[in-house]
């Protein structure tokens, strides 16, 4: 079994706390050519799904940006942050006077007018030891309906030297003149891709990681939510390849708790796996099998689709589940 380095939960850096950026070195080196000859785009939105790396992406070329001809600037043939650099240790205090970051906090599901409102401020303020300004925009499907007008005015009135990052999960809806506004980069890595980034990240979390004993049927999800999903696993002693049972039960109860959307949409995942397994080691009841699978996928489509009560879902998937192993 291996283990994991923390013994906390969900205990991965945060994307502006990350020093080394894995799998985006063709972007990175693309929009360094682009900068060079003054034609990067200065609205850009960075779209795909949740986990795949799109804020550490935007992280690293901000600090590569704000870096530029100084001191312990960005490290490019390592894709990494000097972590001495007095611009990081400064965004990461957020008290960098020529970055402002817009997300929704922990306690609120949209990003609200007020926060804009502020953003307007930042930008009517003289920049410090530079002629840039850089707003980043994380989770900008969260933004309601009056935050969203306002960021269109702001984006139709900014000038050329203020840089937007916009990171948008594809799973949901932005403004579609908001998206009209900004040249978009659609991030989507191939499955051999996903593996090797995984492989990276997650030797940086979980000790003697071997990529090798991880189910490409995983690889549907993306690098960042996948090692979320091991270290949850891992830490309390779960093991994903043998014991997908208790992975299922575990993760609901999980999500009872945490009331996490990443948790829930994994659970597809884990029953495609637990039934791959039951068709591999017991070839007389396939017809059985195949009709449970789709059924137990049909009703999680249908609970995230309408947003119905996952309480009965749960008692589904656990009746059903409890009958196979019989």
């Amino acid at each position: 079994m291996t283990e994991v380095k923390t013994d906390k939960h969900f205990d991965i850096l945060p994307p502006k706390n990350q020093l080394r950026l894995f799998g985006y070195n063709k972007h990175f080196e693309d929009f360094i050519k682009l900068f060079k000859i003054g034609k990067l785009p200065n609205k850009i939105l960075l779209s795909g799904n949740k986990g795949c790396g799109k804020a550490t992406f935007s992280y690293h070329f901000i600090n590569y940006l704000l870096t530029y001809g100084k001191t312990n600037k960005y490290i490019i043939n390592d894709f990494a942050i000097d972590k001495e650099n007095f611009d990081y240790k400064n965004l990461c205090n957020n008290t960098n006077p020529n970055f402002f970051l817009l997300e929704n906090t922990s306690s609120e599901e949209s990003i609200k007018i007020e926060s804009t409102r502020k953003l307007i401020k930042f930008l009517n303020k003289t920049t410090y030891s530079s002629d840039i300004k850089i707003v980043l925009i994380d989770n900008a499907e969260q933004l309601n309906i009056h935050s969203s007008n306002a960021l269109l005015k702001v984006l139709e009135e900014s000038n050329e030297r203020t840089f937007f990052f916009i990171i948008y999960n594809n799973s949901n809806k932005i403004l579609s003149t908001i998206k009209s506004r900004c040249t978009e980069f659609k991030i989507h890595f191939s499955t051999p891709k996903k593996k090797t980034i995984l492989k990276k990240l997650a030797s940086e979390y979980i000790e003697n990681f071997d990529i090798n004993k991880i189910d490409d049927n995983l690889l549907f999800d993306t690098p960042g939510n996948i090692l979320k999903y091991l270290i949850i696993l891992t830490s309390n002693n779960i093991d994903i390849l043998n014991d997908k049972t208790s992975c299922i039960l575990y993760l609901m109860d999980k999500y009872n708790q945490k009331k996490d959307p990443e948790l829930f949409s994994f659970l597809s995942i884990l029953i495609e796996l637990y039934y791959n397994d039951l068709f591999a080691n017991n070839q007389n009841n396939l017809e059985l099998y195949s009709m449970q699978k789709y059924k137990l996928l049909n009703l999680i489509n249908d609970t995230k689709k309408f947003n119905l009560d996952k309480k009965n879902l749960f008692i589904t998937i656990k009746e059903t589940i409890s009958n196979e192993s019989r």
